[in-house]
């Protein structure tokens, strides 16, 4: 039977005070992180490094985009950020992200942090919008949540957002056989080496450019955002070249922090393309069969990965012919503004 939970009375409720997010700032919001991550069993996996050379994001002023806010003893109890894409082009898209210390929760701050959220990401929205080749491209909101955080979908669902797509986190264990698969003749598998960069980053974004919510990664974007994030094994990490063309790739990383959280050894295809002249050759299976073959050399006992519940291009029904196996949800909630 549920319970009832008390609400604060004012004079019970904690005092906060809202502060802007600075680069000294940052130690503390990693460890709110890691204590939510480890209370709500989320997913957050960038290290201290990252969020340190991630700070001045190209579509996130940390200065008028993000807050922390302390107790009036000083206590971070919450960390507050908006993503706007500075150059729109199909779609104006905002991106919010929040979390708060459980001790913080259930004092209105919540609702706080939406609203002060949803306020800085309409007005970067309408900022864009004056730059984009298409004033009248709809203007977003997007928020994501793991499926069991019930309350939070059930606030922002009752904010006007709507459920617009699910992601599966997909499991497979090394230790059980692995299935052949050869690249096709004609290609060539290379480890990945900063030679390739431009190249890849092209083929990166012309591989997903048909995919759900896929926003282009610039050169500036590239190395800060995708190459040198602290997980990323470039070791790890395979091409396949058509001549001198990047045809598919696997970006794969391992979750270091996660891991040792868990007392796990897990790997992760972080990121597996192939651009469309390509695809139906099976490439993409050649180049999960050889990450895999890769990850378990390394010693690591399951490998995982992301998929759009929604993929058009056959993915996920790829996946479990290999035999991953869903293990973890996210929900994608959304919210037109204009």
């Amino acid at each position: 039977m549920p319970f009832a939970v008390a609400t604060p009375s004012i004079e019970e409720r904690e005092q906060f005070l809202w502060k802007n997010f600075t680069r000294a700032d940052i130690p503390e919001v990693h460890a709110l992180l890691q204590t939510v991550n480890r209370v709500d069993d989320e997913d957050f996996t960038e290290t201290l490094q990252d969020l340190e050379r991630q700070y001045d994001d190209p579509w996130s002023n940390p200065l008028t985009d993000a807050r922390i806010v302390r107790t009036v003893r000083g206590k971070l109890a919450a960390f507050a950020r908006v993503f706007v894409n500075p150059k729109p082009t199909h779609e104006n898209v905002a991106f919010l992200w929040s979390e708060l210390a459980p001790e913080a929760r259930g004092q209105g701050l919540e609702q706080e942090t939406l609203d002060w959220m949803e306020q800085r990401a309409v007005e970067g929205l309408a900022r864009a919008a004056e730059d984009a080749p298409d004033h009248d491209a709809p203007r977003v909101i997007r928020v994501s949540f793991p499926e069991h955080a019930t309350a939070s979908l059930a606030r922002y669902r009752a904010h006007g957002y709507t459920h617009v797509r699910s992601f599966y986190k997909m499991e497979r264990d090394l230790r059980a056989p692995l299935p052949d698969a050869t690249l096709p003749a004609g290609l060539a598998l290379r480890v990945y080496d900063e030679s390739l960069d431009e190249k890849l980053r092209q083929a990166y974004n012309e591989a997903f450019a048909d995919h759900w919510g896929h926003q282009e990664v610039t050169a500036e974007e590239w190395h800060p955002f995708v190459m040198d994030v602290s997980d990323l094994r470039r070791d790890l990490t395979l091409v396949v070249m058509d001549g001198d063309q990047v045809a598919a790739f696997s970006l794969n990383r391992v979750k270091r922090a996660e891991n040792e959280r868990l007392g796990i050894r897990r790997g992760w295809i972080g990121t597996l393309g192939t651009r469309r002249a390509w695809r139906k050759r099976g490439i993409a299976t050649f180049l999960l069969v050889e990450s895999m073959r890769r990850f378990r050399a390394e010693g690591f006992d399951t490998v995982g990965l992301g998929v759009d519940a929604e993929n058009l291009t056959g993915a996920l029904a790829l996946y479990e012919r290999i035999g991953f196996k869903p293990y973890k949800t996210r929900v994608v909630l959304e919210k037109r503004v204009g």
